[in-house]
């Protein structure tokens, strides 16, 4: 049932970042035929208005399945293109505020139709103050 769903605007691709403590090593997996959305929202808070980036990725069952080909889990990142490889040393310097376009993962959902994985679905936000799921320092 989940082929049946059309995605159109999976085309992108992407690399995700997973930490293994166990093995220390960073996991760098590059996905194509996917749909990442970076923008900057407004949130409205007790003290006023914030801007904050956030992000939206969109991972087909086509593209990969989780658990199997990758593991996308919160603090995770998430970068544009096909990334590269990264050291365990470099994991905690490897943050929004230090590299252009990075993504750090607040979520990863996986949505089913009909008993099947059609898509995961990860995102996030930030703001430069900490607010949020994760601060670009973070």
């Amino acid at each position: 049932m989940g082929e049946s769903l059309r995605y159109a605007l999976c085309t992108q691709t992407v690399t995700l970042y997973h930490p293994d403590e166990t093995t220390r090593q960073v996991v760098r997996t590059v996905l194509q035929g996917v749909f990442l959305d970076r923008r900057v929202k407004l949130n409205h808070t007790e003290t006023g208005r914030q801007l904050a980036q956030a992000f939206l990725l969109v991972i087909p069952a086509r593209a990969g399945q989780p658990d199997r080909d990758y593991t996308l889990e919160p603090g995770d990142r998430v970068l544009e293109g096909a990334g590269p490889d990264l050291a365990w040393a470099d994991w905690p310097a490897f943050v929004p505020a230090a590299v252009e376009g990075l993504c750090c993962v607040q979520y990863a959902a996986p949505k089913i139709l009909g008993g099947q994985l059609c898509h995961l679905e990860a995102g996030g936000w930030w703001t430069r103050s900490g607010s949020g799921a994760h601060s670009l320092t973070n």
